[in-house]
């Protein structure tokens, strides 16, 4: 498996685009994980060597904007896709789209596949699992296997036993870290008040898992990357990064 990181960013952060990635296989349709803030996840694609027209399955974790932004750009582009959503998140795409776009017709082929926590999908040829996890509206991480890799994904949500269960034994577990704990009392008030974990935090669930790899994204306005990367260091024993937009990582 390959992971494109379109965006890394939490909202307000100039530096980076709000979250999404792309995951590949041989065999294996592109799987779209999150879909950025906005209309420019048609830029970062193209970036990353995508047509829209390349995209056809999209998992969206949750329906706040700097994850499921981004739908408004492949709704525009009218083109097939299979969106795989909680009930919540889709309801949340289509007021978006509502308010935004009240002339747009959807096209015929969007189907929404309606997930639930504890659901296992084959999904174009990668295994997929869900997990409710803790965020201010509801939220699944993600769990993707293929050919005995595994990726996991935790979207945003304070640390819970979920995210354990996600990310166990994972080749790689992509993390919500939006700031180090290092970064002051006033950046881990922000992380609580948003129900965000730290890089702290992020690296203590991937060590309980047992993950071979962590990558920390959703990196705040208020966080130093550089931070973030050494407070995950000191805790957990494999390998950390802090990706970059555009990064592509080997699973």
């Amino acid at each position: 498996m390959e992971i494109i990181f379109l965006g890394t960013g939490a909202p307000l952060n100039t530096a980076r685009a709000t979250i999404g990635m792309v995951v590949t296989a041989e065999g294996c349709a592109p799987l779209l994980i999150d879909t950025c803030g906005g209309l420019e996840v048609a830029r970062h694609l193209h970036a990353a060597g995508f047509n829209l027209s390349e995209i056809r399955n999209v998992i969206v974790t949750h329906r706040h904007l700097d994850h499921a932004g981004g739908m408004m750009a492949l709704l525009l582009a009218h083109i097939p896709l299979d969106v795989y959503a909680l009930a919540d998140t889709y309801t949340g795409i289509l007021e978006t789209k509502a308010g935004c776009f009240p002339e747009l017709e959807l096209n015929a082929s969007v189907v929404h596949h309606r997930i639930e926590a504890g659901e296992q999908r084959d999904i174009g040829g990668f295994g997929v699992e869900f997990f409710a996890v803790e965020h201010r509206v509801p939220t699944v991480a993600v769990r993707v296997h293929c050919r005995g890799r595994t990726l996991a994904f935790s979207a945003d949500s304070l640390p819970c036993n979920a995210l354990v269960a996600a990310a166990r034994d994972a080749d790689l577990f992509v993390c919500d870290a939006i700031c180090a704990e290092s970064d002051g009392e006033g950046a881990r008030r922000l992380a609580r008040m948003f129900m965000h974990s730290t890089a702290k935090e992020a690296a203590e669930i991937a060590r309980r898992a047992d993950a071979d790899r962590l990558a920390c994204v959703h990196i705040g306005r208020f966080g130093s990357p550089q931070n973030i990367l050494e407070e995950a260091q000191t805790v957990f024993g494999g390998k950390v990064s802090v990706p970059d937009d555009g990064d592509r990582v080997q699973v």
